[in-house]
């Protein structure tokens, strides 16, 4: 059966919900009560409240990403390398695959370039005669 709190502690813990106070917060207030404590409570006095914003907070801003899309737009930013570089120029620094799915998510359809050997004419054939003599 489940234990209740008394019922100071579950004031407190309803005063510091409406006043929206993180969980984390209401934690180190209020000793002895886990999270999924709060949340039950929670549920239960306040079922039609939004929840709190979770998750990982993006480190690219949404003005940096305006300025990203303004500058892939106008051709001052061309390639996700370029991208890649002027984010690290402001400090945030993140890598190539990410910077390319920042620009996907923006509706930008950036993809890697395929690798073309730097060959001449002349290599060319010489690669093909090569490759006629060690044929067998």
């Amino acid at each position: 059966m489940v234990r209740f709190l008394p019922l100071y502690v579950q004031n407190n813990i309803k005063s510091l919900l409406k006043s929206g106070h993180p969980y984390s917060s209401i934690i180190e207030r209020v000793l002895g009560v886990k999270k999924s404590t709060i949340s039950d409570y929670k549920r239960r006095w306040f079922p039609n409240m939004r929840p709190l914003n979770s998750g990982r907070k993006s480190e690219i801003t949404a003005t940096t990403k305006s300025y990203i899309r303004r500058s892939v737009i106008t051709g001052k930013l061309k390639t996700g390398k370029d991208v890649q570089r002027y984010l690290c120029d402001i400090g945030c620094v993140i890598g190539y695959s990410a910077c390319l799915k920042l620009l996907k998510s923006m509706g930008f359809q950036a993809r890697i370039k395929k690798h073309k050997p730097f060959l001449e004419a002349i290599h060319m054939k010489k690669r093909l005669t090569w490759a006629n003599d060690h044929k067998d």
